[in-house]
């Protein structure tokens, strides 16, 4: 037997069909809806979808990628800022890694000069009115370089139209971190799909 044939060779997408057996087209996906259908209709929202079809297509049902980022220009020696990121109107955030990046006055960096700025960030979602740590917690332990992002276990949730705060507080006794940019990677989903 193949490895490319038996059962749960795609893990969550099923089994593919045996050798020498005819393929079967794939089950419909169904996306839960509130809207009831009319008699003889397909559910709304039902997606006849494959492994070769598991991806972002905003034309289909609206949800897409997106990378909301925040940043601080500057953050200067035992000194505090605050920023925000406002997730737009009608359309809800799934946050499921972090990046950073930041550099000292605007020197250029390499693979091995990566700056790791001893800055300290505490998270507050106005939707359901809660800091995310218990105390600020220090940049590089909810985030990392953009090859190496920070994955969380599962994907949190920030309603459409919230407001995201961060307060941010260098606690380097001499260093001033410049342009430092914080970018949450997710999905967009319309409200209500």
């Amino acid at each position: 037997m193949s490895r490319y044939t038996g059962h749960g060779y795609l893990g969550r997408f099923g089994a593919v069909a045996q050798v020498g057996s005819p393929m079967q087209a794939p089950a419909p996906v169904v996306m839960p809806s509130s809207a009831p259908s009319p008699m003889g209709m397909p559910p709304p929202n039902t997606l006849p979808m494959s492994p070769a079809e598991d991806f972002f297509d905003p034309t289909r049902d609206g949800t897409d990628i997106m990378f909301y980022a925040t940043s601080v220009a500057s953050i200067a020696a035992n000194a505090s800022s605050n920023s925000q990121i406002q997730i737009d109107s009608g359309v809800d955030f799934y946050w499921f890694a972090t990046t950073y990046q930041s550099d000292l006055s605007g020197a250029a960096q390499t693979e091995s000069s990566v700056v790791i700025p001893l800055v300290t960030v505490l998270i507050n979602d106005t939707g359901s009115r809660k800091n995310l740590q218990n105390t600020p917690v220090p940049l590089s332990s909810l985030a990392g370089p953009g090859e190496r992002p920070y994955r969380l276990v599962r994907p949190r949730l920030f309603r459409a139209s919230s407001t995201i705060n961060f307060t941010w507080a260098n606690y380097s006794a001499s260093s001033t971190y410049t342009n430092t940019y914080l970018v949450l990677h997710g999905y967009t989903k319309p409200r209500g799909t």
